[in-house]
């Protein structure tokens, strides 16, 4: 039986057309396909190169062919399709003539800086497209000046995107900084992900005068970038008076200790920031302790990720005290933390009391028995959390005997890590 025939009896079954809200695994399709596609009203395209090559845009005219007549198509999917250059072009072309696609994924295609000139010079006049994946098209190669000068244009011209992902393109410092001056003048785009593109100090500066006067973005991902604490004092000088951001993402940026604190001096009057990723920065003991004394204070974070930044046992005990107080947060991650018992004891003794959290993380913090023991006896009285990672600890043998009896009387838990 041919897809079309399948279709036909679909139809002929339930007596209507196959809804228009279904995804579309499209492979090995065709033309014949295309049009069973259009007539089923499906409105999710995704493509898989799974038995199929892209090489070179191999196939792939004949899979697009017909894509401006599918009225109801609005998402196409070509993750990791291998698309290259001449895919790209072709892309371009469907979206200099389509008016209905709204999301469109070509992370990881290899396009090259001149596929990536090529759709980003499209999305100048293009009104429909909001969401848009480039993320780590360029491999080893850099986006040249032309480039990243037609990524900027867009940010200044487009009125309609409104997600964007640039991650892994080698955009560096003066890059970098061209598309932060084009988020100034940008008031559509509310999230902009940047991760792993060597942008550095003077980017990541860049980027938070961009912030002092963009009204729109509320989702930055900067992650993976050598800012260092020059940008990361810069970053949280702007998230004193920014009241759209609610979203940002700072992992592995060097922001040590004065990084970490002066963040947590802006999080004592930012009313508006609830999602916080400070993953891998070194904050240590004094950054640590600076972060749990706002949480004291802070009423609006919901979400914080400190792991990685060998906060220490003195860290461990300052976040434990601030979940004693803080009722706001409900995600936390304080993995490789080097807690060890005294600080997993603390925070243990913090579940006892807290009411708020419902994801903790605490893998690989060496709170050997005593700790473990001690967080399985919590998990016994605290009825709000949901997921914990205690898993990488050395909990030692008496630890299956105090997670048993937990589980006896715990009877929140859906996910428990070991």
């Amino acid at each position: 039986m041919s897809f079309l025939d399948a279709i036909r009896e679909i139809k002929n079954a339930i007596g209507v057309l196959v809804p228009a809200n279904r995804t579309f695994l499209l492979c090995q399709t065709s033309k014949t396909m295309c049009t069973a596609v259009k007539n089923a009203k499906l409105n999710t395209i995704v493509v898989r190169r799974d038995g199929v090559k892209f090489c070179n845009g191999e196939g792939l005219q004949d899979k697009l062919n017909g894509l401006n007549a599918w009225c109801r198509v609005t998402v196409l999917d070509l993750n990791e399709c291998e698309l290259r250059k001449n895919g790209a072009h072709m892309i371009a072309a469907v979206l200099c003539m389509n008016t209905m696609l709204k999301e469109l994924n070509l992370f990881y295609n290899e396009l090259g800086e001149d596929g990536v000139q090529a759709i980003a010079d499209v999305l100048r006049e293009n009104t429909t497209l909001t969401n848009l994946n480039l993320g780590y098209n360029l491999g080893y190669n850099e986006l040249g000046e032309d480039g990243v000068h037609v990524i900027a244009d867009v940010l200044r011209k487009n009125t309609t995107l409104t997600n964007l992902n640039l991650s892994g393109n080698s955009l560096k410092e003066s890059k970098g900084q061209t598309i932060a001056v084009a988020l100034r003048e940008n008031h559509t785009l509310t999230n902009l992900d940047l991760t792993y593109n060597e942008l550095g100090e003077s980017a990541g500066q860049a980027f938070a005068v961009a912030l002092s006067v963009n009204t729109t973005l509320t989702e930055l991902n900067l992650s993976y970038n050598e800012l260092g604490e020059g940008a990361g004092q810069a970053i949280a000088d702007v998230l004193c008076e920014n009241t759209t951001l609610t979203n940002l993402n700072l992992a592995n940026n060097s922001l040590r200790e004065d990084g970490g604190q002066a963040i947590a001096a802006a999080l004592r009057v930012n009313t508006t920031l609830t999602e916080l990723n400070l993953f891998y920065n070194r904050l240590r003991v004094g950054g640590g302790q600076a972060i749990a004394a706002v949480l004291h204070v802070n009423t609006t974070l919901t979400n914080l990720s400190l792991g990685g930044n060998e906060l220490g046992e003195g860290g461990g005990q300052a976040i434990a005290v601030a979940l004693h107080v803080n009722k706001t947060l409900t995600y936390l991650n304080l993995e490789r933390n080097y807690l060890e018992n005294s600080g997993t004891q603390a925070i243990a003794a913090s579940l006892h009391v807290n009411k708020t959290l419902t994801y903790l993380n605490l893998e690989r913090n060496y709170m050997g028995n005593s700790g473990g023991q001690a967080i399985a006896t919590a998990l016994r009285v605290n009825n709000t959390l949901k997921d914990i990672d205690i898993s990488d600890n050395y909990l030692g043998e008496d630890r299956e005997q105090a997670i048993a009896a937990m589980l006896r009387e715990n009877h929140t838990l859906t996910n428990l890590n070991l």
